[in-house]
């Protein structure tokens, strides 16, 4: 049996995308890291920085992109398979808000048995606040 494209399935991925997004959006709006996840991606506060862990069964390493700018950790995955009678595809992508200052070159990323270990490494103390004298 063939395999069929439904604009139905192009509406539940649409949903999925959605609903982490949506489920991230307040965490990605704050300035902690504390331990706090969205089923697939984890990030945790080390001494030295923060370490985010990804899961990512069945994909391969090259098939895994990881980016950073303006704050922001960008996870995106895609794998393709295809045999005589159908195409299959994923996709997956995760954005983290990663606080305070990094020195992007010191970066560093595992990837083993079908999860991404990003360690990024924070200079300064991002937990430092100033107190304002309200007259």
């Amino acid at each position: 049996m063939t395999d069929r494209y439904t604009p139905f399935e192009e509406f539940d991925r649409l949903f999925e995308n959605m609903y982490h997004t949506m489920r991230g959006m307040p965490r990605l709006a704050g300035d902690r890291a504390d331990g706090y996840g969205t089923g697939n991606v984890r990030m945790d506060r080390t001494d030295e920085g923060v370490v985010v862990v990804a899961d990512l069964p069945g994909f391969e390493r090259d098939e895994i992109d990881v980016r950073y700018a303006d704050g922001v950790l960008t996870i995106e995955a895609d794998n393709r398979v295809e045999d005589e009678s159908s195409v299959r595809s994923r996709h997956v992508m995760e954005q983290v808000r990663v606080p305070g200052e990094v020195t992007i070159e010191d970066v560093s990323a595992a990837y083993r048995n079908g999860v991404l270990e990003i360690t990024i490494p924070m200079h300064g103390d991002d937990e430092d606040t100033h107190h304002i004298q309200i007259e």
